[in-house]
């Protein structure tokens, strides 16, 4: 009797004992495509808010519309332009813009600034960063 029991198991497969057992085995994870794509949206959505987050805030019939204005219009960063307004603010000027006319005004403004801002190394390099942007000639020679 022992050995006929062991002939029916060792004849019997394993699907034919389970209704829910199923032979051909299907892979349910995630592509290797989705490993990197993932990682580049992340870095992607990060780049888009930042870029959103450092645009200039939008505005309207105020002194610091032209600073603005101005400042887009030389190409300056975010820090830059954010530097000018805090210099201005300090400064207390009416009208913002007038750091632009020449350097002696964007001197006196920082001047004046400098009694109530502290200046760091960080903010020093910029400045400089500022007067070569603002006020150096560049010599654009068509040949």
């Amino acid at each position: 009797m022992f050995f006929s029991i062991q002939q029916i198991l060792a004849e019997t497969r394993v699907s034919d004992l389970s209704l829910a057992y199923q032979e051909k085995v299907e892979a349910e994870s995630i592509h290797g495509v989705w490993f990197l794509l993932i990682p580049f949206l992340v870095v992607g959505i990060a780049i888009l808010c930042y870029k959103i987050a450092d645009r200039a805030p939008m505005a309207v019939n105020t002194p610091t519309l032209m600073l603005h204005e101005l400042c887009r219009a030389h190409g300056l960063s975010g820090g830059g332009r954010r530097l000018l307004e805090r210099i201005a603010d300090a400064a207390q000027l009416e009208q913002p813009a007038s750091i632009f006319l020449g350097p002696q005004h964007f001197e006196a403004a920082v001047a004046e600034a400098e009694k109530t801002i502290n200046y760091d190394q960080r903010h020093q390099n910029q400045l400089g960063m500022l007067r070569r942007t603002l006020f150096v000639q560049k010599n654009n020679s068509i040949s």
